[in-house]
């Protein structure tokens, strides 16, 4: 093996950290706060749209209902006008 290439293991090994060295991490890290205000806005956010989608969805479902309905009343119209032109129709034959 080269010279580099021992030089190289040598760098790569792993090796225990000195004392103090989760201390000196540590204090180096920002200090957290308390309330986590993001993640509050996130959730919250989220159960916005979640609401909106589901009251969305709650309208179109309602007026699928109501065209529906209205499309059979139409059919039964037209079912009655239909049956009356054929009775129209029958009895203008008969004479």
């Amino acid at each position: 093996m080269s010279d580099f290439d021992e030089r190289l293991r040598s760098a790569l090994a792993r090796k225990q950290p000195g004392p103090g060295f989760t201390g000196r991490v540590m204090a180096k890290l920002p200090e957290r706060r308390r309330t986590p205000w993001r993640a509050w806005a996130a959730a919250m956010a989220a159960t916005l749209v979640l609401t909106m989608g589901g009251l969305k969805f709650r309208d179109e479902r309602r007026q699928a209902e109501e065209a529906k309905r209205q499309l059979m009343l139409a059919l039964e119209i037209t079912g009655e006008k239909l049956a009356l032109v054929e009775r129209k129709l029958h009895t203008g034959r008969q004479q």
